[in-house]
């Protein structure tokens, strides 16, 4: 009896190792409210979670027909791109909150700003606006030259961003309230497969053409530098802000994903060389905070703080200041605990410092 639970014991060890296993891994996505990542499983029918402590992988969901590919979480729904539709699962329980059919060709990439999903459809080359509230959706972009592929909202600027398949593929950009399309940068990348900011606002794309990751400021000014090399087809990438870590599916050769940190370049908190002083105090902040900021010279500041999403959440002040140090009371009553990030611009620069709101 003892020898025959062994093998039964020894059998479901086996399925279960074998049900996790990376099988064309195609999209990642970094869940907050869990501390792990979220993995588009797309040879198996599953997301996949692995727990960004201990590497250990468990299956999310199964059952996905189509895919799955692109992935998105808005509060605790993750939503999923599967096929021409978009399934969607409670965060927390992996419980299956329904499915909306859209009748589309092949939704890839996704993304959201405060009231809409937008989704591309590779093959048809639109893209689609996807009401979160009311699950109503229309085609919002027809008629591009290329398939759009990977897309991040990108919120001080109103718009979102995506790149492209095929030869020298431009990086885009979507204006969300007028659905124009208009080319940001033109691009010598090749098949460009998924998009990620990091909280400096520097973006990221993974090529596999160069079968790796380039970087381009926020701007998309001076041409990318490649950061990461030796991947295999690198699929839709997404940027933990809280530890400056990549995260990428190899949906290639190499079967797996990989994290590349980058704080040594893009660290999210004050530099050394900081150009003038910012502080944030205390941090944590139960109730209040002071914001101190000195300026060499009178010009416009803006604070804005911002939610792990890359949100705006509120502009604390948006006017010119004087020469000097200058100091703002933050009351944090309308806001849940949580991580975020406050971003400070001046005629001298931008920097970001990151605070945690408790209760």
């Amino acid at each position: 009896m003892k020898k025959s639970l062994t093998i039964v014991l020894a059998l479901f060890t086996s399925t279960t190792a074998f049900s996790q296993a990376y099988n064309s891994p195609e999209s990642i996505e970094f869940d907050y409210a869990n501390n792990r990542w979220l993995i588009s499983n797309n040879g198996s029918g599953q997301v996949l979670t692995r727990s960004s402590v201990t590497g250990a992988r468990a299956v999310f969901a199964s059952g996905i027909t189509s895919g799955p590919h692109g992935l998105e979480i808005v509060n605790d729904t993750l939503y999923v791109c599967d096929g021409g539709n978009i399934k969607m699962y409670n965060i927390n329980t992996a419980a299956s909150l329904g499915t909306i059919a859209m009748g589309a060709t092949f939704l890839n990439g996704i993304t959201h700003d405060n009231t809409y999903l937008y989704a591309t459809d590779f093959s048809a080359k639109k893209i689609y606006r996807i009401n979160i509230a009311t699950r109503a959706f229309s085609i919002y972009v027809t008629g591009l030259a290329k398939s759009p592929n990977g897309i991040i909202y990108d919120a001080p600027n109103n718009r979102c961003v995506f790149v492209n398949w095929g030869t020298s593929a431009p990086i885009m950009a979507l204006d969300v309230t007028t659905a124009a399309t208009s080319v940001i940068t033109a691009t010598t990348l090749s098949n460009c497969d998924g998009i990620a900011k990091d909280g400096t606002g520097n973006y990221y794309v993974s090529s596999w053409g160069l079968n790796g990751i380039s970087r381009f400021n926020n701007t998309f000014t001076g041409g990318p530098t490649t950061v990461v090399t030796g991947l295999s087809s690198p699929a839709d990438i997404c940027y933990n802000i809280l530890t400056d870590t990549l995260g990428n599916p190899n949906s290639g050769t190499l079967n797996n994903t990989t994290y590349h940190y980058f704080g040594s370049a893009t660290a999210i908190d004050e530099s050394e060389k900081s150009k003038f002083k910012f502080l944030v105090n205390p941090n944590p902040i139960a109730k209040t905070a002071e914001i101190k900021f000195e300026l060499k010279s009178e010009g416009n500041v803006k604070i804005e703080l911002y939610d792990v999403k890359g949100q705006l959440v509120k502009t604390i002040v948006n006017q010119t200041q004087s020469i000097g140090m200058h100091s703002i009371n933050f009351d944090r009553s309308s806001l849940s605990a949580g991580n975020y990030f406050f971003t400070i611009s001046t005629s001298v620069g931008t920097e970001t410092k990151k605070v945690v709101i408790v209760e």
